[in-house]
């Protein structure tokens, strides 16, 4: 196999959080991602994409990350002049021009996209221009990631320190209250996500044993780097990494979990009040014994002492 080709990879991800809201919806004036039927949380796999994205900015440096936010003055631009921000030669061939989106920005190998480049009326005007957009299938993607148990979800009111429009000449607007605020957060969630590094897609995009390293180093830290008023606390707690001998694997790993606990779903409040039962886990992955190469797995300190005696010695652990 070559460098620049991985193996074929599986990741189950754990991670939890207290008094957040992990992915807000937009729909729903931010409150935290339900399944209203299931009363479950979850995250989008673009909330864990940016997750991903931002760590590697800090790590790796902006100029490897082509999908993250392009500002001139107060105005945000769209992906058209965001290619000519980075200076792309837009006038290449098709081939070259991506080739050479490929070479520079990793989460592009890693997550694909779907990248105009020119329209008609500046194609018509510039001959030499001759791509109107490029897509890539990108190896790595995610399931939406669930909560492992129902969750409670608290709604809070608060006020703000200033006014919403107060006014030196009106009195009416000078006597106003300071603003109120009202926002959702969950009381406690532990996520799975699951994930996929595909073999065949990364040929096609070059994603490498290097970039695959990258990437879940990120995923990693970036969970716990993300220091925002609404995910303060967020916490890395089990990560592990299947990777295949071929194009076999065993897929949905998240539904081979389960979340035990004497407390009802809603009452759980931390790590404390729980274990994870990896009986079915283990089980999948004896079946497929014969087509795996290695199993590794990323733990938290916490985590581990509660359930370092369900790890498999076959399991090789990774110290992060």
């Amino acid at each position: 196999m070559s460098k620049d080709t991985i193996a074929k990879k599986e990741i189950l991800f754990l991670w939890d959080g207290e008094n957040w809201n992990p992915n807000g919806d937009m729909l729903n004036s931010n409150a935290p991602r339900m399944d209203e039927e299931t009363g479950v949380a979850e995250a989008s796999d673009v909330r864990i994409k940016r997750t991903i994205r931002d760590e590697l900015i800090k790590s790796e440096g902006a100029n490897t990350i082509f999908i993250k936010e392009y500002k001139r003055a107060e105005n945000i631009l769209d992906c058209k002049t965001a290619i000519r921000e980075n200076n792309i030669n837009i006038k290449q061939s098709k081939t070259d021009l991506e080739k050479e989106i490929l070479n520079r920005f990793i989460d592009i190998r890693a997550f694909g996209g779907v990248l105009p480049i020119s329209d008609k009326d500046e194609m018509k005007k510039d001959k030499s221009i001759t791509t109107a957009g490029v897509q890539f299938t990108g190896a790595v993607q995610f399931r939406v990631s669930k909560s492992l148990h129902k969750v409670n979800v608290q709604h809070i009111k608060g006020t703000g320190a200033f006014a919403s429009n107060y006014s030196d000449s009106d009195d009416k607007k000078q006597k106003q209250q300071a603003t109120f605020r009202e926002e959702d957060f969950l009381s406690y969630a532990m996520f799975a996500t699951y994930g996929v590094m595909d073999n065949y897609n990364a040929k096609k995009t070059n994603f490498s044993e290097d970039d695959a390293t990258k990437v879940l180093n990120a995923l990693w830290f970036g969970t716990k780097n993300l220091i925002t008023r609404s995910k303060m606390g967020q916490t890395p707690r089990f990560m592990i990494v299947i990777t295949y001998k071929d194009d076999t694997f065993a897929g949905d790993l998240n539904n081979s979990i389960m979340l035990n606990s004497n407390k009802d779903d809603m009452a759980i409040r931390s790590i404390n009040d729980y274990t994870i039962d990896f009986t079915r886990l283990k089980g999948k992955l004896t079946r497929y014994k014969d087509k795996i190469k290695k199993i590794e797995y990323f733990v938290d300190y916490d985590f581990e002492q509660r359930h370092k005696e369900q790890f498999d010695i076959s399991w090789i652990k990774i110290e992060r």
